[in-house]
Protein backbone atom coordinates (compact mmCIF):
# COMPACT_ATOMS: atom_id res chain seq x y z
CA UNK A 1 0.00 0.00 0.00
CA UNK A 2 2.84 2.40 0.88
CA UNK A 3 4.65 1.60 -2.37
CA UNK A 4 1.48 2.22 -4.39
CA UNK A 5 0.89 5.55 -2.63
CA UNK A 6 4.50 6.62 -3.30
CA UNK A 7 4.14 5.71 -6.96
CA UNK A 8 0.88 7.68 -7.19
CA UNK A 9 2.48 10.77 -5.62
CA UNK A 10 5.45 10.51 -7.99
CA UNK A 11 3.09 10.23 -10.98
CA UNK A 12 1.22 13.39 -9.90
CA UNK A 13 4.52 15.30 -9.59
CA UNK A 14 5.66 14.19 -13.04
CA UNK A 15 2.38 15.21 -14.63
CA UNK A 16 2.42 18.60 -12.89
CA UNK A 17 5.99 19.43 -13.90
CA UNK A 18 5.37 18.34 -17.50
CA UNK A 19 2.72 21.01 -18.03
CA UNK A 20 -0.08 18.42 -18.17
CA UNK A 21 1.06 17.36 -21.66
CA UNK A 22 -0.05 13.78 -20.98
CA UNK A 23 -3.64 14.93 -20.77
CA UNK A 24 -3.29 17.29 -23.75
CA UNK A 25 -4.68 20.15 -21.67
CA UNK A 26 -3.92 23.85 -21.63
CA UNK A 27 -1.56 24.67 -18.75
CA UNK A 28 -2.61 28.34 -19.09
CA UNK A 29 -5.76 27.37 -17.18
CA UNK A 30 -6.13 30.78 -15.47
CA UNK A 31 -7.65 32.02 -18.72
CA UNK A 32 -10.68 29.77 -18.21
CA UNK A 33 -11.63 31.10 -14.76
CA UNK A 34 -14.72 33.26 -14.36
CA UNK A 35 -14.61 35.52 -11.32
CA UNK A 36 -17.71 36.58 -9.43
CA UNK A 37 -18.82 40.21 -9.34
CA UNK A 38 -16.73 42.20 -6.87
CA UNK A 39 -13.54 40.17 -7.39
CA UNK A 40 -10.26 41.95 -8.02
CA UNK A 41 -9.79 40.40 -11.47
CA UNK A 42 -11.41 42.55 -14.20
CA UNK A 43 -10.43 40.38 -17.18
CA UNK A 44 -12.49 37.24 -16.53
CA UNK A 45 -16.08 38.40 -16.05
CA UNK A 46 -17.40 36.00 -18.68
CA UNK A 47 -16.32 32.74 -20.22
CA UNK A 48 -13.98 32.74 -23.25
CA UNK A 49 -15.54 32.46 -26.70
CA UNK A 50 -13.74 30.10 -29.10
CA UNK A 51 -12.56 31.38 -32.50
CA UNK A 52 -12.31 28.82 -35.27
CA UNK A 53 -8.80 28.18 -36.60
CA UNK A 54 -6.90 25.29 -38.16
CA UNK A 55 -4.28 23.07 -36.53
CA UNK A 56 -1.27 24.46 -38.40
CA UNK A 57 0.06 27.43 -40.36
CA UNK A 58 2.51 27.69 -43.27
CA UNK A 59 5.86 29.43 -42.71
CA UNK A 60 7.79 30.28 -45.87
CA UNK A 61 10.19 32.87 -47.31
CA UNK A 62 13.80 33.03 -46.12
CA UNK A 63 13.79 29.61 -44.47
CA UNK A 64 15.72 26.40 -45.12
CA UNK A 65 12.45 24.83 -46.28
CA UNK A 66 8.76 25.64 -46.14
CA UNK A 67 7.11 24.14 -43.09
CA UNK A 68 3.62 23.79 -41.70
CA UNK A 69 3.93 24.42 -37.96
CA UNK A 70 1.67 22.29 -35.76
CA UNK A 71 0.07 24.78 -33.38
CA UNK A 72 -1.35 22.17 -31.00
CA UNK A 73 2.14 21.57 -29.59
CA UNK A 74 2.66 25.23 -28.65
CA UNK A 75 1.76 26.95 -25.36
CA UNK A 76 -1.07 29.44 -25.17
CA UNK A 77 -0.40 33.12 -24.44
CA UNK A 78 -2.79 35.90 -23.47
CA UNK A 79 -2.90 39.60 -24.33
CA UNK A 80 -5.37 42.30 -23.28
CA UNK A 81 -6.12 45.06 -25.79
CA UNK A 82 -8.33 48.07 -26.42
CA UNK A 83 -9.20 47.83 -30.10
CA UNK A 84 -9.83 50.87 -32.31
CA UNK A 85 -9.66 51.90 -35.95
CA UNK A 86 -8.55 55.11 -37.58
CA UNK A 87 -11.38 57.17 -39.08
CA UNK A 88 -9.95 60.26 -40.71
CA UNK A 89 -8.66 62.51 -37.94
CA UNK A 90 -10.41 60.52 -35.22
CA UNK A 91 -10.94 56.88 -34.24
CA UNK A 92 -13.68 54.31 -33.82
CA UNK A 93 -13.46 52.36 -30.57
CA UNK A 94 -14.33 48.68 -31.03
CA UNK A 95 -14.04 47.32 -27.52
CA UNK A 96 -11.73 45.91 -24.87
CA UNK A 97 -10.84 42.22 -24.97
CA UNK A 98 -8.52 39.57 -23.64
CA UNK A 99 -7.33 37.19 -26.34
CA UNK A 100 -5.71 33.76 -25.87
CA UNK A 101 -3.76 31.94 -28.55
CA UNK A 102 -0.38 31.18 -30.10
CA UNK A 103 2.46 33.72 -30.05
CA UNK A 104 4.19 34.48 -33.35
CA UNK A 105 7.53 34.22 -31.54
CA UNK A 106 6.70 30.65 -30.46
CA UNK A 107 5.61 29.70 -33.98
CA UNK A 108 8.75 31.15 -35.58
CA UNK A 109 11.03 29.57 -32.97
CA UNK A 110 10.31 26.19 -34.57
CA UNK A 111 11.73 27.06 -38.04
CA UNK A 112 15.28 27.48 -39.38
CA UNK A 113 15.96 30.81 -41.08
CA UNK A 114 18.08 31.01 -44.24
CA UNK A 115 18.69 34.75 -44.45
CA UNK A 116 19.54 36.66 -47.61
CA UNK A 117 23.17 37.93 -47.64
CA UNK A 118 23.92 36.15 -44.36
CA UNK A 119 27.57 35.85 -45.37
CA UNK A 120 27.89 39.64 -45.50
CA UNK A 121 25.52 40.55 -42.66
CA UNK A 122 24.64 37.66 -40.36
CA UNK A 123 22.65 39.27 -37.47
CA UNK A 124 18.90 38.65 -37.81
CA UNK A 125 18.07 42.25 -36.83
CA UNK A 126 17.16 43.07 -40.44
CA UNK A 127 14.50 40.35 -40.68
CA UNK A 128 10.77 40.97 -40.66
CA UNK A 129 7.66 38.86 -41.23
CA UNK A 130 4.48 39.30 -43.21
CA UNK A 131 1.40 37.53 -41.86
CA UNK A 132 -1.07 36.92 -44.69
CA UNK A 133 -4.73 35.97 -44.66
CA UNK A 134 -7.04 34.32 -47.18
CA UNK A 135 -8.19 37.72 -48.52
CA UNK A 136 -4.66 38.65 -49.61
CA UNK A 137 -4.20 41.15 -46.76
CA UNK A 138 -0.98 41.11 -44.75
CA UNK A 139 0.40 42.66 -41.59
CA UNK A 140 4.10 43.30 -41.00
CA UNK A 141 6.10 42.69 -37.82
CA UNK A 142 9.81 43.26 -37.37
CA UNK A 143 12.00 40.46 -36.07
CA UNK A 144 12.96 42.78 -33.22
CA UNK A 145 9.44 43.27 -31.88
CA UNK A 146 8.99 39.49 -31.81
CA UNK A 147 12.40 38.41 -30.48
CA UNK A 148 14.24 41.42 -28.97
CA UNK A 149 11.24 42.97 -27.24
CA UNK A 150 10.85 42.89 -23.46
CA UNK A 151 7.37 41.46 -24.17
CA UNK A 152 8.01 38.82 -26.87
CA UNK A 153 4.61 37.10 -26.51
CA UNK A 154 2.52 40.18 -27.23
CA UNK A 155 1.63 39.24 -30.84
CA UNK A 156 -0.60 36.17 -31.09
CA UNK A 157 -2.93 34.27 -33.35
CA UNK A 158 -6.06 34.42 -31.19
CA UNK A 159 -8.15 31.26 -30.70
CA UNK A 160 -10.20 32.54 -27.75
CA UNK A 161 -11.68 35.94 -26.94
CA UNK A 162 -13.16 37.31 -23.72
CA UNK A 163 -14.77 40.72 -23.41
CA UNK A 164 -13.36 43.04 -20.74
CA UNK A 165 -16.75 44.21 -19.50
CA UNK A 166 -17.10 47.58 -17.71
CA UNK A 167 -18.31 46.99 -14.15
CA UNK A 168 -21.07 49.63 -14.17
CA UNK A 169 -22.24 49.95 -17.77
CA UNK A 170 -21.96 46.17 -18.46
CA UNK A 171 -21.36 47.04 -22.12
CA UNK A 172 -20.94 43.92 -24.26
CA UNK A 173 -18.59 44.70 -27.11
CA UNK A 174 -19.25 42.91 -30.39
CA UNK A 175 -17.20 39.73 -30.57
CA UNK A 176 -15.03 38.90 -33.59
CA UNK A 177 -16.32 36.01 -35.65
CA UNK A 178 -13.03 34.39 -36.62
CA UNK A 179 -9.46 33.86 -35.48
CA UNK A 180 -7.19 36.84 -35.97
CA UNK A 181 -3.75 38.28 -35.45
CA UNK A 182 -3.72 40.41 -32.31
CA UNK A 183 -0.90 42.88 -31.73
CA UNK A 184 -1.09 43.71 -28.05
CA UNK A 185 1.20 46.73 -28.16
CA UNK A 186 -0.59 48.73 -30.86
CA UNK A 187 -2.58 51.93 -30.28
CA UNK A 188 -4.71 51.45 -33.42
CA UNK A 189 -5.62 47.86 -34.34
CA UNK A 190 -4.57 48.09 -37.98
CA UNK A 191 -2.56 44.86 -37.83
CA UNK A 192 -5.31 42.72 -36.26
CA UNK A 193 -6.28 40.98 -39.51
CA UNK A 194 -8.63 38.00 -39.56
CA UNK A 195 -8.00 34.38 -40.60
CA UNK A 196 -4.19 34.35 -41.01
CA UNK A 197 -3.02 31.42 -43.11
CA UNK A 198 0.64 32.10 -43.99
CA UNK A 199 3.77 33.69 -42.48
CA UNK A 200 6.51 34.92 -44.83
CA UNK A 201 10.00 35.69 -43.46
CA UNK A 202 11.92 38.39 -45.34
CA UNK A 203 14.94 40.62 -44.82
CA UNK A 204 15.71 44.20 -45.77
CA UNK A 205 17.08 44.59 -49.29
CA UNK A 206 19.22 47.41 -50.60
CA UNK A 207 22.64 48.57 -51.68
CA UNK A 208 24.20 48.21 -48.23
CA UNK A 209 27.97 48.60 -47.83
CA UNK A 210 29.20 46.79 -44.74
CA UNK A 211 32.47 47.97 -43.15
CA UNK A 212 32.97 46.41 -39.73
CA UNK A 213 36.05 48.51 -38.92
CA UNK A 214 35.45 51.97 -40.39
CA UNK A 215 38.15 54.60 -40.02
CA UNK A 216 35.55 57.22 -39.09
CA UNK A 217 32.56 55.93 -37.13
CA UNK A 218 30.34 58.98 -36.74
CA UNK A 219 27.22 60.22 -38.52
CA UNK A 220 27.30 63.95 -39.12
CA UNK A 221 23.81 64.07 -40.66
CA UNK A 222 20.63 62.01 -40.58
CA UNK A 223 18.66 61.49 -43.79
CA UNK A 224 14.97 60.54 -43.78
CA UNK A 225 13.83 58.87 -47.00
CA UNK A 226 10.21 58.11 -47.92
CA UNK A 227 11.27 55.18 -50.10
CA UNK A 228 11.54 57.30 -53.22
CA UNK A 229 13.67 60.28 -52.26
CA UNK A 230 15.11 62.12 -49.24
CA UNK A 231 12.45 64.23 -47.55
CA UNK A 232 14.42 65.53 -44.57
CA UNK A 233 18.04 65.89 -43.51
CA UNK A 234 18.95 66.69 -39.92
CA UNK A 235 22.39 68.17 -39.12
CA UNK A 236 21.42 67.90 -35.43
CA UNK A 237 18.27 67.35 -33.38
CA UNK A 238 15.66 70.13 -33.63
CA UNK A 239 15.83 72.34 -30.56
CA UNK A 240 12.04 72.60 -30.17
CA UNK A 241 11.48 68.86 -29.58
CA UNK A 242 11.32 67.70 -25.94
CA UNK A 243 14.30 65.67 -24.75
CA UNK A 244 13.57 62.40 -22.94
CA UNK A 245 16.04 60.67 -20.63
CA UNK A 246 16.06 56.89 -20.08
CA UNK A 247 18.20 54.71 -17.83
CA UNK A 248 18.68 51.08 -18.78
CA UNK A 249 20.53 47.92 -17.85
CA UNK A 250 22.31 47.42 -21.17
CA UNK A 251 22.08 43.75 -22.16
CA UNK A 252 22.97 42.14 -25.49
CA UNK A 253 21.59 38.80 -26.60
CA UNK A 254 25.17 37.65 -27.41
CA UNK A 255 27.46 39.48 -24.98
CA UNK A 256 25.11 39.86 -22.02
CA UNK A 257 25.28 42.61 -19.38
CA UNK A 258 27.22 45.77 -20.25
CA UNK A 259 26.34 47.95 -17.28
CA UNK A 260 23.76 50.62 -16.52
CA UNK A 261 23.59 53.39 -19.10
CA UNK A 262 21.74 56.67 -19.47
CA UNK A 263 20.44 57.91 -22.83
CA UNK A 264 18.94 61.27 -23.77
CA UNK A 265 17.13 61.88 -27.04
CA UNK A 266 13.88 62.72 -28.80
CA UNK A 267 11.02 60.40 -29.72
CA UNK A 268 11.40 59.06 -33.25
CA UNK A 269 7.65 59.51 -33.70
CA UNK A 270 7.95 63.25 -33.07
CA UNK A 271 11.11 63.55 -35.15
CA UNK A 272 9.95 61.88 -38.37
CA UNK A 273 6.20 61.31 -37.89
CA UNK A 274 5.22 63.87 -40.52
CA UNK A 275 7.60 62.41 -43.10
CA UNK A 276 5.58 59.22 -43.70
CA UNK A 277 1.89 58.85 -44.52
CA UNK A 278 0.12 57.29 -41.54
CA UNK A 279 -3.11 55.42 -42.26
CA UNK A 280 -4.56 51.94 -41.76
CA UNK A 281 -2.63 50.54 -44.72
CA UNK A 282 0.77 51.97 -43.82
CA UNK A 283 0.45 51.04 -40.14
CA UNK A 284 -0.52 47.52 -41.16
CA UNK A 285 2.15 46.83 -43.78
CA UNK A 286 4.84 49.52 -43.47
CA UNK A 287 8.44 48.54 -42.66
CA UNK A 288 11.30 50.94 -41.90
CA UNK A 289 15.05 50.42 -42.33
CA UNK A 290 17.31 52.25 -39.86
CA UNK A 291 20.87 52.17 -41.15
CA UNK A 292 24.31 53.07 -39.81
CA UNK A 293 27.44 54.38 -41.55
CA UNK A 294 29.14 50.96 -41.20
CA UNK A 295 26.28 49.13 -42.95
CA UNK A 296 24.63 47.81 -39.79
CA UNK A 297 20.85 48.03 -40.15
CA UNK A 298 17.71 46.91 -38.38
CA UNK A 299 14.10 46.56 -39.42
CA UNK A 300 11.25 48.26 -37.58
CA UNK A 301 7.57 48.03 -38.40
CA UNK A 302 6.02 51.44 -38.91
CA UNK A 303 3.55 50.55 -36.16
CA UNK A 304 6.23 49.93 -33.53
CA UNK A 305 7.65 53.37 -34.31
CA UNK A 306 4.43 55.39 -34.73
CA UNK A 307 1.60 53.32 -33.26
CA UNK A 308 2.63 52.19 -29.79
CA UNK A 309 0.23 51.94 -26.86
CA UNK A 310 3.05 51.80 -24.27
CA UNK A 311 4.74 55.12 -25.23
CA UNK A 312 8.14 53.40 -25.58
CA UNK A 313 9.06 54.72 -29.02
CA UNK A 314 12.77 54.53 -29.88
CA UNK A 315 14.82 57.60 -29.05
CA UNK A 316 17.00 59.32 -31.64
CA UNK A 317 20.04 60.76 -29.89
CA UNK A 318 22.82 63.15 -30.84
CA UNK A 319 26.12 64.09 -29.22
CA UNK A 320 26.89 61.30 -26.75
CA UNK A 321 30.30 60.60 -25.20
CA UNK A 322 30.61 57.03 -26.51
CA UNK A 323 32.30 56.18 -29.79
CA UNK A 324 29.64 55.90 -32.48
CA UNK A 325 27.17 57.88 -30.34
CA UNK A 326 28.90 61.24 -30.70
CA UNK A 327 26.77 61.80 -33.80
CA UNK A 328 23.28 60.33 -34.33
CA UNK A 329 22.36 57.05 -32.65
CA UNK A 330 19.31 55.06 -31.52
CA UNK A 331 18.01 53.59 -28.28
CA UNK A 332 14.94 51.31 -28.00
CA UNK A 333 13.33 51.51 -24.54
CA UNK A 334 10.88 48.70 -25.35
CA UNK A 335 13.59 46.16 -26.19
CA UNK A 336 15.01 43.59 -23.78
CA UNK A 337 18.21 43.31 -25.79
CA UNK A 338 20.56 46.04 -27.03
CA UNK A 339 20.94 44.72 -30.59
CA UNK A 340 18.84 47.52 -32.13
CA UNK A 341 20.52 50.30 -30.13
CA UNK A 342 22.27 51.35 -33.33
CA UNK A 343 25.35 53.59 -33.30
CA UNK A 344 26.26 56.10 -36.01
CA UNK A 345 22.78 56.19 -37.58
CA UNK A 346 22.76 58.08 -40.87
CA UNK A 347 19.59 57.00 -42.67
CA UNK A 348 15.95 56.14 -41.93
CA UNK A 349 14.06 54.74 -44.92
CA UNK A 350 10.43 53.76 -45.38
CA UNK A 351 10.55 50.50 -47.36
CA UNK A 352 8.02 50.28 -50.16
CA UNK A 353 6.20 46.95 -50.03
CA UNK A 354 3.73 45.83 -52.66
CA UNK A 355 1.20 43.04 -52.13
Amino acid sequence: MIKFRSFFVLLIILLATSGCRYFNTDAFSGSTLVWESGANNYFNRERPHPLEFGEDILVTGEVEKDVRVNLAKLPWRSVAVKESRMEGDSLAFEGAFRYDGYALSDILSTVKVDKWSKEEFYPPVDLYVEVWNEKGEFAVFSWGELFYSADPYNVIIAKNVTRVIPGKTKELWQLPKSAKIVSGGDRYSARNISNPNKIVIRSLRGDFKVDREPEFFISTALEVNDGTQPVLTFPSLPAHLPVVEKRTLFYGQSMGYKGEKRYRGVSIEQLIGESFLLNEQSLRSGIVCIEATDGYRASFSLSELMNRADFKEPLVMYGGDEKGRDGFSLFCPGDMFADRAIKSVNKITFVKISD
